[in-house]
């Protein structure tokens, strides 16, 4: 069930979410900012994803953001390339995107 965020009380006591008397997951819990205009919701900035494929490309390696997304693998073994590389800041941005995979665990890529 999606849940509009203009529905989301801004402030006030701590809200408890909660299925079948069962307490959700705290990264299944409604998002504070959304792009409401991209049909994809992505456990990553879209932009660092970018920046991430133009840095492989100079190395010659080619990176498909959009598969990055939805194939979490393809996506771990593309960071461990990165990070394998010389390039300090191909390295420390492929730090930064593992750290918002794993912090996201298990996504939905797609809505619709």
């Amino acid at each position: 069930m999606l849940i509009p965020l203009h529905l989301l009380p801004e402030s006030g006591p701590e809200l408890t979410y909660t299925f079948s008397g069962q307490a959700v997951d705290p990264s299944l819990r409604p998002q504070q900012s959304v792009e409401i205009a991209s049909p994809i919701a992505s456990p990553v900035d879209m932009g660092q994803l970018q920046q991430f494929a133009h840095l492989m490309e100079r190395y010659g390696h080619r990176v498909l953001p959009m598969r990055m997304v939805y194939d979490r693998l393809y996506a771990c073994e593309r960071l461990a390339q990165g990070y394998g590389g010389d390039d300090p800041v191909l390295r420390d941005l492929a730090i930064t995107l593992f750290e918002a995979y794993e912090r996201a665990g298990e996504w939905v890529a797609l809505t619709h």
